[in-house]
């Protein structure tokens, strides 16, 4: 079967050779970090060249691919301790995108290497399952994950997701989804506009090998946007597994987040975010088994190429305080960015860290 899919892509690559449009884009990223501590010093070059190509187009039926390779050159030079070294310099590849699709008006499908998200919340994201998107990365880079993904796009803008997803040793969640190397996990989505709001019932089902069990996850979030902009996200698990420890465990790990933002007149954004992590789901108000944080982030253009931004995160249960600067400047083709972390005291990499980040694409 793979055999003639192969021969069919080649003969209609061969057939249409003379109508194939392609594009090649270069992404390079220089982040230079300085920190107080152990890790004195980071210096990272990082280069994505990717290659999007379409096959075949008739009428409103496209097949594309894409392609990308994700190429870092990292130096890390440390405290001097003993007769360790005090710097140490790498060099990794890899692919970072790899997907085939055919897509109409309002079907898609999409094979391959992707990047898979959804989900209004920007900082403290319950249903961050698919991604490793961090909130102070301006490039907004993460892992892909290898799936068959297939949506289909109704008139009044609702849409079916269906996908299937083959497991990585590397997670690439921060909830780490992946609990086994080469495990078949499926799941689905279903997004509905309202008169009011937007609202995404999600569903996901995973076999644990392991402890010869299953885990069923449940995922609900819904954005209003009036004068303010409300939104939430609600992600509830059940597992059932059984092993020659026990026989039979259940467990509901609960996360939700609630958000808001709004724009003042003179242009400054608000943002603010509040998240609960429950891993037992003994008691909603138990304060001794959940996590809180709340986030809160402005940002504010100072001119037309210039922009300030800061994001600010407070943890209930370890009574710590973390923030973050930014300043912003933006060109055709390039973009600078200026970062200064402050952590609090015995963080394990630094209490204050000031970064400087150069992007350009072309």
């Amino acid at each position: 079967m793979a055999r003639i899919v192969l021969s069919f892509f080649i003969v209609l690559i061969a057939v249409q050779i003379n109508s194939i449009e392609w594009n090649l884009t270069h992404h390079i990223t220089s982040t230079t970090t300085l920190r107080d501590k152990l890790t004195k010093l980071e210096s990272e070059l990082n280069y994505k060249p990717e290659l999007t190509v379409d096959l075949y187009q008739l009428n409103d039926n496209l097949i594309d691919t894409e392609f990308s390779y994700d190429i870092n050159l990292k130096l890390t030079r440390f405290e001097k301790t003993g007769n360790h070294n005090d710097s140490e310099f790498k060099i990794t590849g890899k692919l970072y995108r790899g997907w085939l699709r055919y897509s109409t008006s309002q079907t898609e499908l999409r094979i391959g290497l992707q990047k898979i998200n959804f989900g209004p919340a920007q900082i403290l994201r319950s249903l961050q399952w698919f991604d490793n998107i961090n909130p102070h990365d301006p490039t907004k880079t993460t892992e892909g994950v290898k799936a068959v993904l297939g949506r289909y796009y109704f008139i009044n803008n609702a849409n079916i997701w269906l996908w299937g997803i083959w497991g990585d040793s590397e997670e690439t969640s921060i909830n780490n989804f992946f609990y086994e190397e080469d495990n078949l996990e499926f799941g689905g989505r279903i997004q509905y506009p309202f008169q009011y709001c937007e609202a995404g019932f999600t569903y996901y089902w995973c076999e644990l090998k392991d402890y010869k069990g299953i885990e069923n996850r449940f995922g609900f979030d819904a954005r209003w946007d009036f004068e303010i902009g409300f939104w939430t996200e609600i992600s509830v698990s059940q597992k059932h597994a059984s092993s020659n420890y026990y026989t039979a465990r259940y467990d509901l790990p609960f996360s939700i987040t609630l958000g808001a933002d709004y724009t003042l007149p003179f242009g400054l954004y608000i943002l603010a975010e509040y998240s609960k992590f429950d891993q037992n789901n003994s008691d909603f108000f138990d304060n001794i088994t959940d996590s809180k944080i709340t986030a809160l982030s402005f940002s504010y253009p100072i001119g037309l190429l210039d922009n300030i931004s800061s994001i600010a995160t407070y943890n209930y249960k370890d009574d710590k305080f973390y923030s973050s600067f930014t300043y912003q400047r933006i060109y055709d083709y390039l973009s600078i960015y200026l970062n200064i972390f402050i952590n609090p005291e015995n963080s394990f990499f630094s209490n204050t860290s000031i970064q400087l980040m150069l992007e350009t694409k072309f």
